[in-house]
């Protein structure tokens, strides 16, 4: 779709007989999950809203990783909400752009906005609705994915989810869209090395917390090709 949502048939193919069963998939949420709880350690006992929760696995995944106190996912496709829903994760109905009141009414120590900022309209209205209900020193956990192999996956059809991008999003225009939020500290590193990414596509799923040992050395250099996804943090004064 134009606007970047996920449509129902998009939806159905998460289901459990789709996402859950494809294991490229499940490494991916998997390995968000743990990149963004090892970046926020205000996680534990804390409040954690994710935006763009979709079906609720990577939720569902900070939520056993990361031990908050309490967690909720907003999302807007209803046929993902209901799925959550039956998957038994904390997720509502809501856009991240201009967030549900009984969202917007609470506070929270850590938001995050996994593979969500590239599927937006306006990606900048969800970092200022993010800053909105963040706690004072509370931080923002975002990925996107790497312009240039998004655009070589969407080319050779191994990412479909490619075709629902509206943005390419970058270090630069993270900055940017967070600094005109109110974001300090605003930093970029690469993530998910693309030698054991693709390994799931072929069967063969490295465990996550050894696949980023391996890539920890490499994840110093900010712009490095090496890396298919890039994680966004960004802290409310």
């Amino acid at each position: 779709m134009t606007d970047g949502s996920m449509h129902a048939d998009y939806a159905r193919g998460r289901d459990a007989e789709g996402r859950g069963a494809r294991a490229e998939l499940v490494y991916r949420y998997r390995f968000r999950a743990l990149a963004a709880i090892r970046s926020a350690p205000m996680l534990r006992g804390g409040r954690l809203l994710d935006l763009g929760a979709a079906e609720g696995r990577t939720l569902g995944e900070m939520m056993r990783l990361g031990g908050p106190a309490q967690a909720v996912g907003v999302e807007i496709s209803a046929d993902l909400v209901e799925l959550a829903s039956r998957l038994g994760f904390p997720v509502i109905a809501g856009d991240v752009q201009d967030l549900p009141p009984e969202i917007r009414a609470r506070r929270f120590d850590v938001v995050t906005a996994m593979a969500v900022l590239e599927h937006l309209p306006d990606p900048a209205a969800a970092l200022r609705s993010a800053f909105e209900v963040l706690a004072p020193g509370g931080r923002l956990i975002a990925s996107a994915p790497s312009p240039f192999w998004d655009r070589l996956a969407g080319a050779s059809g191994i990412h479909k989810e490619q075709a629902h991008h509206v943005h390419e999003v970058d270090g630069a225009f993270f900055r940017r869209q967070a600094s005109e939020a109110g974001f300090v500290r605003i930093r970029t590193r690469p993530f998910m090395f693309v030698g054991t990414a693709f390994l799931p596509y072929l069967g063969l799923v490295p465990p996550v917390e050894l696949a980023q040992r391996l890539e920890a050395p490499f994840s110093r250099f900010p712009f490095s090709p090496l890396f298919i996804n890039q994680l966004f943090i960004a802290d409310r004064p």
